[in-house]
């Protein structure tokens, strides 16, 4: 038998052999997300971010001798706040883009609750267990002191101000950071090395993205960024986690400001409403084929 009928399928038959019938190649495995790819997008914004808003601080104290970049005014500080979070979400969108080849909502863990009972009492066991760890700490170490951000909010009093201050903290920051955190870090982290590796990991990184704040704060923090992973992994959705953390941030500018308690039952209600409402139609709304 000739070299040319032996050879197939790359390498020499011996003699005697006949080639086996033509079969489909195994499947290729589904790409996924690196393991350090989370930590480099977090970088890769914090860099972009520290960039363009230094620059941006840098012209404005150049053109005006009364501006002072240690105390921004409160539109500066909205207008940096709005372009940090554009930033993250772009970072996690194409760091998913560029490893999988696609970005879905799934992707970011946007699926429609299937089991509103069933997320309604993780939520509250994951609150109930953020409180109580909250309280035994400053029981310990005693109250933190406040974070600039609540001095700030608690001494304005224009109502446009106030209101810019309640959608950024109440409505787009539970968004942002649960896309960014539970659905885009912990997401990959946990189909690499496991949950609860995951978990641990998102959490202490969730916390010191929270800093400069006291020790005793981004403890709390680091917490509850571990309890919103637990809800996201028993929901398989991050819908859940949206409306806690929008829960969460309400209910804290509402004891900010001291509200009217009509006021403040209308500001959680709506951040929780507005939020979870959006993301479960969002998550559950049918794509359209190009």
């Amino acid at each position: 038998m000739s070299d040319e009928n032996n050879e197939y399928r790359g390498w020499l038959a011996p003699e005697g052999t006949t080639p086996p019938a033509d079969e489909p190649p195994p499947p290729l495995p589904d790409p996924e997300i690196p393991v350090w790819a989370p930590f480099l997008a977090l970088a890769a914004a914090l860099f972009i971010v520290l960039l363009i808003g230094g620059t941006a601080i840098a012209l404005l104290d150049a053109a005006d001798p009364d501006f002072e970049s240690d105390d921004l005014p409160v539109g500066v500080t909205l207008a940096l706040t709005g372009f940090q979070n554009l930033v993250f979400v772009f970072a996690a969108y194409i760091t998913i883009k560029l490893a999988l080849g696609r970005t879905t909502r799934a992707d970011f863990g946007l699926t429609p609750v299937r089991k509103v009972g069933e997320a309604v009492g993780w939520a509250a066991l994951v609150y109930v267990g953020f409180w109580f760890i909250t309280a035994l700490l400053a029981g310990i170490f005693g109250t933190p002191d406040e974070q600039a951000l609540v001095q700030d909010v608690k001494a304005e009093d224009s109502f446009v101000v106030l209101a810019a201050y309640a959608v950024t903290i109440c409505l787009v920051a539970p968004v942002v950071e649960e896309l960014f955190f539970r659905g885009f870090m912990f997401g990959a982290l946990a189909k690499r090395l496991g949950p609860w590796w995951g978990m641990g990991i998102t959490g202490v990184v969730f916390a010191i993205g929270h800093a400069p704040a006291p020790a005793i704060s981004l403890i709390a923090l680091g917490v509850f960024g571990v309890g919103l992973c637990l809800l996201y992994w028993r929901t398989q959705s991050i819908v859940p986690c949206m409306a806690l953390h929008a829960l969460n941030n309400a209910i804290t500018f509402g004891v900010t400001k001291e509200l009217d308690p009509a006021v403040f039952a209308a500001v959680v209600v709506g951040s929780v409403g507005v939020v979870s409402g959006a993301a479960q139609a969002f998550s559950s709304r049918r794509s359209v084929a190009a």
